[in-house]
């Protein structure tokens, strides 16, 4: 692990996130969102792309108090978590059968593996968001919203434009959870159109 200064405000969410019992420190970039956002609401479906190892949907149940219809979806497994419907797909294999609901609220922390090659993580960056584009496009009820990570560069142009022409607000945010050196947003797209 890093002892560089940039990483110390990433050590003491981790630090914290244990001594909060979530499953990674994660958790604390969506609380922050929506301490200044107010996304999560009780009864609404919420689809958390991505979802393992499970700290979102953790604080999802806990700010709805389990009156939200949660589904997390994920390639990797996930422990499991009471009263989450929980689909270990991947993205590219949902099925109608599989999403019986449309969506209130979309979320995404989901990031491909860092090659440490700029072009080729791009790349990869942008066919996933193009993954969740189409399960927006599907899935998300009109006036919902999208919030989803993307990377400083090509990969935040892309989302924000389809954001863009989509929604009737965007706003990116960096939470404090993440690392300084990190080039991670977040960009939320509010009122699907």
């Amino acid at each position: 692990m890093s002892k560089n200064s940039n990483y110390t405000g990433g050590e003491r969410f981790n630090k914290l996130s244990k001594k909060d019992g979530y499953r990674s420190r994660a958790a604390y970039k969506l609380k922050q969102i929506n301490k200044l956002q107010n996304l999560i609401k009780q009864n609404q479906n919420i689809l958390d792309i991505g979802c393992a190892p499970g700290s979102w949907i953790q604080v999802i149940k806990e700010i709805t108090k389990g009156k939200a219809n949660i589904t997390g979806v994920d390639i990797l497994p996930m422990e499991k978590i009471e009263g989450i419907i929980f689909l270990q797909k991947d993205l590219l294999e949902i099925k109608d059968s599989d999403l019986k609901d449309h969506f209130h609220l979309v979320l995404s922390d989901i990031a491909p593996n860092i090659t440490g090659i700029g072009i080729t993580d791009t790349q990869n960056m942008i066919e996933l968001l193009n993954i969740e584009i189409y399960l927006i496009n599907k899935y998300l009820v009109k006036g919902g919203s999208f919030l989803a990570k993307c990377f400083q560069g090509n990969s935040f142009d892309h989302l924000k434009k389809f954001m863009k022409n989509n929604f009737d607000e965007v706003i990116r945010f960096k939470p404090e959870a993440s690392r300084k050196s990190s080039k991670e947003c977040y960009l939320l797209g509010k009122f699907k159109k």
